[in-house]
């Protein structure tokens, strides 16, 4: 009885990660050609704070997960250029223990700006950067400070955002997947609630670069980013 029974379980569990490995190489392939919209000499510029308009009563964006329906209730147009420090899309076994948040937002960006971004080599001398999943869900950016740098930690926190992002479209998306830890970008959209199609909250975004905890209205100071537009360098998805 003992041996079918762990047959059994045996072949679930290879059919399970067999089914997740191949949405995962499914969800890589759709995703992987983005069309370049358009070509810019605009110079990024990194030294800039984030820009961030607040918006009062904006209608809800109708969104469609690979799982199921949402609305996405815009808190702010948020406009951010940065060095990414860390890069985490989640991809492996997405289908195992996967929530709504993550049928939602589909990669995570460790983002610096400021002081912080003028200097590559000086800033990973003093910080490290990853950004993970935990086996609680957790979406975070881990980052360790040695205490020398320049900055003080104010600083440090009030310059480094985790940003899960939420692409308007599948050319967005796939220019999102092109970003490379190191790469300058400027992202454009909007500072998100999420909310399923019945009204059942599943996250707030933050709409401060100041807050740091759990405590924060972003449960964890992370923002959750509708992207309508972002740009690598010179070139430009949309």
């Amino acid at each position: 009885m003992f041996n079918w029974f762990g047959k059994i379980s045996l072949i679930a569990l290879i059919l399970i990660s067999f089914n997740s490995m191949l949405g995962d190489l499914l969800f890589r392939v759709k995703y992987s050609f983005p069309k370049v919209t358009a070509v810019t000499e605009n110079i990024i510029d990194t030294t800039k704070e984030p820009i961030q308009v607040n918006l009062q009563d904006a209608k809800y964006i109708k969104y469609r997960g690979e799982k199921g329906l949402y609305a996405l209730k815009p808190q702010a147009e948020y406009s951010i250029s940065a060095v990414v420090t860390a890069k985490n899309s989640n991809f492996w076994f997405r289908d195992i223990m996967r929530n709504k948040f993550d049928d939602v937002a589909l990669l995570d960006l460790g983002l610096v700006w400021g002081d912080l971004a003028s200097d590559k080599k000086e800033l990973y001398s003093h910080i490290k950067f990853k950004s993970k999943k935990t086996l609680g869900q957790a979406r975070m950016l881990q980052y360790r400070w040695d205490g020398t740098s320049p900055w003080g930690n104010d600083y440090i926190t009030s310059h480094i955002a985790h940003t899960h992002m939420i692409p308007a479209n599948p050319n967005v998306m796939g220019g999102l997947l092109q970003i490379k830890k190191n790469d300058v970008v400027k992202i454009d959209g909007y500072l998100v609630d999420i909310y399923t199609d019945k009204s059942e909250l599943v996250a707030y975004t933050s709409m401060s670069r100041h807050d740091t905890n759990a405590s924060s209205r972003g449960s964890g100071a992370c923002e959750d980013m509708y992207v309508t537009q972002v740009q690598i360098g010179n070139k430009i998805y949309r």
